[in-house]
């Protein structure tokens, strides 16, 4: 049986062909071992006994039940009744096992079925690095361990990277000044060929921009006079105009022809207005016409939607008083019937009522009689009903008085009513609560134990967090001492050129020289970012 998960407990021979077959029923597949079978079982509060139905082989009932056949039916009924418990707990188990965890097997298995809760010893509790989560605190330790150590000789490495990387950035900026020196001699001399250049280049400017000046001054003279020139012509022009307009003779010519001008208009609008009056009056001419044939048509037309009318009204009439006619006829028709209905019907009612009135004796008499033999026949069936139940009661009390002698209870003897109350039912509460006991105790012992586990667990953290506290301050004690040292040591490297000697005080102080990365490698990361 594999015992690395449930310690060392491991069950007898005779135990575990019990435990087999057991595990052939509830573990058909045989997924779990016989230990978490055990401890599903002990988890619930059952024996193997109460399962292989061993305890259950030979059922007894007394010979005190007079009834053989009676006895032959409990022994059944028992029988099957134990047979529904042992299935019940075999679920149980079956479902039980799906859901119990190899920390809840183990702590399980400890208890002792019948026992109750008791104590937790120090062989109840696996190595504190195999409780559940020690793994994950131990390595969390080391890690923080090394932190610690890595912190260290980051700060070691730091002092001494800073020491190399303050010499490469002394030499590099001597040489980036240099640099700059040259460049600077090399961009004055170029700054000044180039304004030489610049004033080749304004003066050449300048003297383009004089010409332009003069060449627009020329133009800008040429233009005046032009402009001048065309005024003086236009003054000229203008003085001989208003000469000649403002003449006697020129004033004259000009009132005639604007006289004729007028009288020419005049006589235009005489002709245009006569023209549009003779338009004027052939279209009035025109309009009557028109509306005279349209009078003549609209008379025509109104006589005809008249005749029309007076037609159809007079049909209308005509099919009216046909409709009314044949309504007054069917009307009259009606009543006639109605009439002839009414008379039947009084008629026939006054006849109901003469003979009814004939025979309303006789039928009084029928219905006394009938009630009469009614009530006779009633009255002696309540008679043979009060006699019958007379009789039933005096049989009951004669048969009461013969049970009385057998013992029985509730149709049953006495026999029988304990061997099925006591023996049967009584025996399964009896059992059923036997195993919720156990059950329970199994339960709070586990649980007992997880809290043991748990409080162990803490116990070794607290352990494991003050080492871990104690180290730290080592480690900062040896780094403070150690950074004294360095501080001394890096004081004589700082006075030391050579890089030999540098390396030698490094390792006297327990440190190894650090590289600075390349030029190359740093450029191709820069480019990589």
């Amino acid at each position: 049986l594999p015992s690395r998960k449930y310690g060392s407990i491991r069950p007898s021979q005779r135990k575990n062909n019990g435990l087999a077959k057991i595990q052939a029923i509830v573990d058909p597949q045989n997924r779990h071992s016989l230990q978490r079978v055990l401890a599903a079982m002990t988890w619930l509060g059952l024996k193997p006994e109460d399962l292989d139905g061993s305890q259950d082989e030979q059922i007894q009932v007394t010979d005190k039940v007079p009834d053989p056949n009676k006895a032959k039916k409990i022994a059944e009924e028992r029988e099957e009744v134990w047979e529904g418990l042992r299935r019940a707990r075999l679920v149980e188990v079956q479902r039980r096992l799906q859901f119990l965890s190899d920390d809840d097997a183990r702590r399980v298995l400890k208890v002792k079925l019948g026992e109750g809760v008791r104590m937790v010893v120090d062989d109840d509790l696996p190595p504190v690095e195999k409780l559940d989560g020690m793994a994950d605190f131990e390595e969390m330790r080391e890690r923080a361990f090394q932190k610690i150590k890595d912190e260290q000789q980051r700060k070691a490495a730091l002092l001494a990277s800073g020491f190399l990387m303050e010499k490469k950035r002394l030499d590099e900026a001597d040489r980036k000044i240099a640099a700059l020196e040259q460049r600077l001699k090399e961009y004055k001399k170029a700054q000044a060929d180039a304004m030489a250049e610049k004033k080749k280049l304004a003066d050449k400017k300048q003297e383009m921009i004089r010409s332009q000046v003069k060449k627009a001054a020329d133009a800008r003279a040429r233009w005046e006079d032009d402009t001048y020139d065309d005024l003086m012509s236009r003054i000229d022009k203008a003085r001989a105009t208003r000469t000649k307009m403002y003449s006697k003779e020129g004033l004259k010519d000009t009132i005639e022809e604007g006289i004729k001008r007028r009288q020419k208009c005049f006589d235009q609008a005489l002709e245009r207005e006569a023209a549009l009056l003779e338009s004027i009056e052939e279209s009035n001419r025109t309009a009557e016409e028109r509306l005279q044939v349209r009078r003549q048509e609209q008379s025509e037309e109104l006589q005809r939607k008249a005749e029309e009318s007076r037609a159809k009204f007079q049909e209308r009439q005509v099919r009216i008083y046909a409709q009314n006619q044949e309504w007054w006829d069917k009307k009259y028709e009606d009543h006639a019937k109605f009439q002839a209905r009414f008379n039947s019907s009084v008629q026939a009612g006054q006849d109901f009522m003469k003979n009814r009135s004939k025979s309303a004796g006789a039928l009084t008499k029928q219905a006394q009689t009938k009630w009469k033999a009614n009530h006779d026949r009633i009255m002696a069936t309540r008679a043979q009903n009060n006699s019958d139940l007379l009789a039933r009661q005096e049989a009951a009390r004669q048969r009461t008085e013969e049970r009385l002698a057998l013992k029985l209870k509730c149709a049953n003897d006495i026999h029988s009513f304990r061997e099925v109350k006591y023996k049967t039912w009584g025996e399964l509460q009896r059992r059923r609560w036997e195993e919720l006991q156990r059950s329970r105790d199994a339960q709070t012992q586990a649980l007992v134990l997880k809290i043991a586990e748990g409080q162990a667990k803490a116990k070794a953290q607290e352990e494991g967090r003050a080492a871990i506290a104690n180290r730290r301050q080592r480690i900062g004690a040896d780094s403070l001492a150690l950074n004294d040292r360095a501080k001394e040591g890096f004081i004589r490297i700082k006075a030391e050129p050579d890089e030999r000697r540098i390396i030698k005080v490094m390792s006297d102080l327990g440190f190894e020289m650090p590289k600075l990365p390349d030029e190359d490698e740093d450029e191709e990361d820069k480019k990589a970012f």
